[in-house]
């Protein structure tokens, strides 16, 4: 007898695992099914156009979807690429031409890349767009039935759980704009399915996996990283409060912390070589992005709000809710959870919150976290101050600026309790209706979160000019650059491959080089002036152009005006000391193919940030104002570092004002500048490429207009004495 206890006791563990694993690869394949009919007729056409969402639906407001979906192709396209190529996928040349651009910060989602490269290889960029979007409605639904059944146990109330997250609203607004790095959610409810089996086992796979998650998680998204790097900290602190032996669980954390890191070393390297390329600090940021991070943060009410995507009072909801979000549209801060899934959470919470103590405060944490700022309250502003102020003000973590996002995790915990919450209604029913119950909550739910039958597909042109380009490598100008948040040069580059002035990104970088005046003339189709305070001679814009060489300059006449492109004609007509005429012409494409001028290469300087427009006086002398920091960048286009003379022929207003020269955080020299104009020269060594001065001098209003001005410069110059590094 005993013999035969034992033989069942270990048939009873060689059967749990064995049902798991049947049980968690059927409901893999529901989700997947699902996927298919919700995004059907995506199944045919996978590799023809991009998936956008679902037609003739509420609640896409005002996001150009087709913009944003050609940023997320681009991203799947490059990652591959760098992948393939063995290049750093986190940095890249081909934006920001010749500066470049970090994509650490980026919303960029290098798993998803990794995940999908296979159908990248087989079908190209737009198969690989594709499946991730089948894969976030199904991996989704699947990381919240692995972690609801880790609380709830059985298999149809996780799976139906699972359904009504990666089915509701928030997530499926973020598939009709298009926002496929925020759209790829499964990140949240596996990373904590994976806290939670740390917790429970502490096994190495459990360390392992909980590490292996918490890399995907900080690769994926900045936003993504933010979000679990505090639900982990709340997380952390809320479990040993209330465990008694705290011991074993810190040292699970420490290994998992430990594992985590290990796991993220070269990407920590890469960050800590491009910090400077970072927006780190909160005082970067303008009042636009401030702006944003007050609207993007989440009502109190927001969870409760209806299904905006509904078909029967989605059109009536929008109109509520679209007075109450302005200048921003809803989609930025619209965070619904879907009423089925939170009265299932209601009931959970009523019949097991002291189960999920420590899931309870994690919730809450977040939630209030996602209220952004200050709070809002059916769309009032109430200016009652919230943490996440404080929370803004942290290096990296201000870059996150979308406080809404921490309804994600939110929503998983809310899966959690809506399985218990349903385990709980079916353990007070006789077990003959228990079926019934689920019928009767699956068909809420299908209710509720019924959506259309219409889709959209986004259609990727490839123009013939691009084709050409793609054999004749050099940077293009691609016209007009994207400034209004535009991806239309990106999917033009995936065309030709070479690097292009400017790019569409979450995060701008400063872009220096955009200051170099032939770059910013062309780039942006101005007018060229004669003279500035420094030289634009035809040698110099000679000099300019060999040491950042724009080989082709393509321009949409349809999206330019007539005065842009003469304004572009007069720059290039001097910069070759002829007119110029385009190679390739058609009803809606010109194309210039630019000499290199690889042997006019010189120093030479231009303006950065700081100085006012140019202006003339009466002697019809040009001079710049500069503020109480101004920038002078000096350019070494040779291969050696070297040493510079830079002649500064300046003024101060009004009276003698000390003005310093500073090389980053290096002091270099000052001087006494008087209201009389004087020349003053700095020997400055030259690193290779770009160098930028700083010049600060005391600044005061200036009476006539609207601006802070210090010094006024009528004349800069850069000359070469070619001393070697060696003689320093």
């Amino acid at each position: 007898m005993i013999r035969l206890m034992r033989l069942f006791s270990i048939r009873s563990l060689s059967v749990a695992p064995q049902r798991a694993s049947v049980e968690g690869a059927l409901a893999l394949m529901c989700y997947l099914t699902l996927a298919l009919i919700v995004t059907w007729p995506l199944a045919l056409r996978f590799d023809a156009a991009l998936f956008g969402g679902i037609d003739n639906v509420s609640g896409r407001f005002r996001f150009a979807g087709h913009e944003e979906a050609g940023l997320h192709l681009w991203h799947l396209w490059w990652v591959s690429e760098a992948i393939l190529h063995g290049r750093n996928p986190f940095w890249t040349d081909l934006l920001f031409y010749p500066d470049g651009v970090q994509l650490y910060v980026q919303t960029l989602s290098a798993p998803n890349a990794v995940i999908t490269l296979p159908a990248y290889l087989l079908a190209g960029p737009i198969a690989a767009f594709n499946t991730v979007i089948v894969l976030g409605f199904t991996l989704t639904g699947f990381g919240v039935f692995l972690l609801a059944r880790q609380y709830a146990g059985g298999f149809w109330s996780p799976l139906l759980c699972g359904v009504l997250v990666t089915l509701g609203p928030f997530h499926f607004g973020q598939l009709q704009n298009s926002h496929n790095h925020l759209f790829s959610m499964q990140w949240a409810p596996l990373y904590v399915h994976a806290l939670t089996l740390l917790d429970r086992h502490g096994g190495r796979r459990h360390v392992a996996y909980a590490s292996a998650m918490a890399a995907l998680v900080v690769l994926s998204d900045w936003y993504w990283a933010s979000v679990c790097g505090v639900l982990t900290i709340v997380w952390v602190i809320a479990r040993l409060a209330l465990v008694r032996e705290r011991w074993a669980l810190v040292r699970r954390y420490a290994l998992f912390a430990a594992g985590a890191l290990l796991t993220l070393a070269p990407f920590g390297a890469g960050m800590i070589a491009s910090w400077k390329f970072l927006p780190v600090g909160h005082g970067a940021r303008d009042t636009i992005w401030e702006a944003y991070v007050r609207y993007s943060s989440a009502d109190l009410l927001g969870l409760l709000f209806p299904n905006v995507y509904h078909p029967l009072w989605g059109a009536q909801v929008e109109q509520m809710l679209r007075p109450i979000a302005e200048p921003f549209a809803p989609s930025v801060w619209y965070v619904a959870a879907g009423w089925t899934l939170t009265t299932l959470a209601i009931i959970g919470v009523w019949s097991s919150w002291r189960r999920v103590l420590h899931l309870l405060i994690v919730g809450v944490c977040l939630w209030v976290i996602a209220l952004g700022p200050t709070l809002w309250i059916f769309g009032h502003d109430s200016n009652i101050p919230m943490p996440y102020a404080l929370l803004d003000r942290l290096p990296l973590f201000g870059a996150a600026r979308k406080p809404a996002l921490f309804v994600a995790p939110v929503l998983v915990i809310l899966s959690v309790l809506a399985a218990l919450g349903l385990e709980t209604l079916q353990n007070r029913l006789p077990s003959a209706w228990r079926a019934a119950l689920i019928v009767v909550v699956t068909l809420l739910g299908i209710f509720e979160l019924w959506l259309p039958s219409g889709r959209i597909f986004l259609p990727l042109e490839r123009p013939a000019v691009y084709e050409q380009i793609a054999e004749r490598p050099g940077a293009v100008a691609d016209l007009p650059l994207d400034v209004l948040e535009t991806s239309r040069t990106l999917r033009n580059q995936m065309i030709h491959g070479q690097p292009i002035l400017g790019g569409f990104i979450a995060r701008r970088p400063a872009y220096p080089s955009f200051d170099i005046p032939l770059i910013r003339s062309i780039g942006a189709m101005r007018e060229l002036p004669d003279d500035d305070v420094v030289p634009l001679r035809q040698d110099d814009l000679m000099a300019m152009q060999c040491f950042a060489p724009i080989r082709h300059v393509v321009v949409r006449t349809d999206l330019t005006t007539h005065h842009e492109q003469n304004n572009l004609e007069q720059t290039l007509t001097r910069l070759l000391g002829h007119p110029v005429a385009p190679i390739y012409a058609d009803a809606q494409y010109r194309w210039y193919e630019l000499p290199l001028f690889s042997d006019a290469c010189r120093p030479f300087v231009y303006l950065g940030k700081g100085w006012h427009s140019v202006e003339q006086n009466a002697e019809m002398t040009l001079y710049r104002w500069a503020g109480a920091e101004s920038q002078l960048i000096v350019v070494n286009p040779y291969q050696t570092p070297s040493y510079a003379l830079v002649s500064l022929r300046v003024a101060a207003y009004q009276g003698t004002r000390h003005i310093e020269v500073w090389r980053d955080d290096r002091y270099l020299q000052s001087w006494n500048v008087s209201p009389e104009p004087r020349t003053y020269r700095l020997l400055v060594p030259v690193e290779v490429g770009v160098n930028p001065l700083t010049l600060r001098a005391p600044a005061t209003p200036d009476p006539q207009a609207d601006r802070m001005i210090s010094i006024v410069a009528f004349r800069m110059s850069v000359e070469y004495p070619g001393l070697p590094e060696r003689k320093r």
